[in-house]
């Protein structure tokens, strides 16, 4: 299995968002800050992905096809493989909104400001790299 380390060292996002163009803007902003992303168009693909890989974070749109974001992060809360990567929920709803929300490390609305969203993906990497040995 691959570690959370991307192939070039850098850490790994792995970005599930269904909207082609706003993923599209996310690898490419998360890629100018030295990640290395790994997208999926849905939480489906995003949980099989984790099969694989072990990112150092995940970044979730919460409204999505085939599995959304809440159902996403239960699958990887209940699963003690996947239970401490950190989760960023994006949604363009408030937080008390969205059901399941409390299981995200943070949440991030839609729309918001940019340095706060890297920042946010930032504190979150920086969380996860005394534990990013990757899967056993």
């Amino acid at each position: 299995m691959a570690d959370a380390a991307g192939r070039s060292g850098k850490p790994l996002i792995l970005l599930a968002e269904d909207e082609r163009a706003i993923r599209k803007v996310m690898e490419i902003l998360l890629e100018s800050e030295g990640y290395d992303v790994l997208s999926a168009q849905n939480g489906r693909e995003a949980f099989d992905l984790l099969r694989n890989v072990t990112p150092h974070v995940i970044i979730t749109d919460y409204m999505m096809p085939e599995m959304d974001g809440a159902e996403l992060l239960r699958a990887i809360r209940s699963d003690e493989g996947l239970n401490r990567i950190p989760v960023l929920l994006m949604s363009s709803a408030h937080p008390a909104d969205l059901p399941d929300h409390d299981l995200a490390d943070q949440v991030f609305l839609k729309g918001g400001e940019l340095a706060t969203l890297l920042a946010t993906v930032a504190s979150l990497v920086a969380l996860a790299a005394p534990s990013s040995g990757g899967r056993a």
